[in-house]
C-alpha cells in the first residue's frame, strides 16, 4: 500500500474517534481484571495506565495506535505513543482488550473486549473506512457452531472488502494498467518486427 493510503486512512479513523461518556459497560469489571494481572506480575497500576483503559471503555469503534494516542492527548498531557502502545499490547495479554489486523503487514486494530455484545464491522481494506454491521441473523447461528465446552469472550465479525469509492479506484487503477501493459506490448512487438525486417533487408 502507498504511503499517501496508509496516511488517508490514518486520519479517517482518527477523524472518527471520539470519547463518549454515556459509554463505559465493562470498564469496571475490565479494571478488575487488569488489577488482578498486574498483581501476579507484580507491576503497577499507574494513572496513565488507568486513564488508556478508561478511554478505550469510552470509544464504541475499533482504532489503532496513533488514534488513541491522539484521544488520549486531547484530554491528558505527556502521555507519549510508546505508552500508549506498551499499555494496550498488555490490556490484550491480559483479555481486558482485542486485537485484529485486517490487512496483511498493515495496520493493527484494538478495542474493548469485556461485556461487550455480539457485533460486526465491514473494513475496506484500502482506505481503512469502519462502519458497522447488524449480527441480529447471524449471531445464532454462530452460536449453534460454537463447541458446548467452549467459553466465549467476545464476538465480533470482521468483514473486508473496498468501500464504494476504493473499488471504483481500484477499477480504473486496474483498467489504466491493462492499457498501459496492452500499449507496452503492442510497442514490443512493432520493435521486434521492425527488428526482423530490417535483419532481411541485410539479407538482401
Amino acid at each position: 500500500m502507498k504511503q499517501d493510503e496508509i496516511l488517508q486512512r490514518r486520519d479517517k479513523i482518527i477523524s472518527r474517534l471520539q470519547l463518549k461518556p454515556d459509554l463505559g459497560e465493562g470498564l469496571e469489571e475490565a479494571a478488575r481484571i487488569l488489577k488482578k494481572y498486574l498483581k501476579e506480575r507484580h507491576m503497577n497500576s499507574t494513572p496513565e495506565r488507568e486513564f488508556i483503559l478508561w478511554t478505550v471503555y469510552h470509544v464504541d469503534t475499533p482504532f489503532d495506535v496513533d488514534a488513541l494516542h491522539e484521544l488520549v492527548c486531547q484530554y491528558r498531557a505527556r502521555v507519549c505513543r510508546t505508552t500508549v502502545y506498551n499499555n494496550l499490547m498488555l490490556f490484550a495479554e491480559a483479555g481486558v482488550v482485542s486485537r485484529f489486523q485486517p490487512f496483511p503487514n498493515g495496520t493493527q486494530y484494538f478495542e474493548k473486549n469485556i461485556r461487550q455484545k455480539p457485533h460486526g464491522y465491514q473494513v475496506c481494506r484500502r482506505c481503512g473506512s469502519i462502519k458497522p454491521l447488524s449480527l441480529s441473523e447471524v449471531t445464532p447461528i454462530v452460536h449453534s457452531q460454537l463447541n458446548k465446552t467452549f467459553h466465549l469472550s467476545q464476538f465480533c465479525l470482521y468483514a473486508l472488502g473496498l468501500c464504494k469509492t476504493c473499488y471504483n479506484t481500484e477499477r480504473r487503477e486496474v483498467k489504466e494498467h491493462d492499457r498501459q501493459w496492452q500499449a507496452d506490448k503492442e510497442s514490443k512487438s512493432k520493435q521486434k518486427q521492425k527488428q526482423k525486417q530490417k535483419r532481411s533487408n541485410k539479407k538482401k
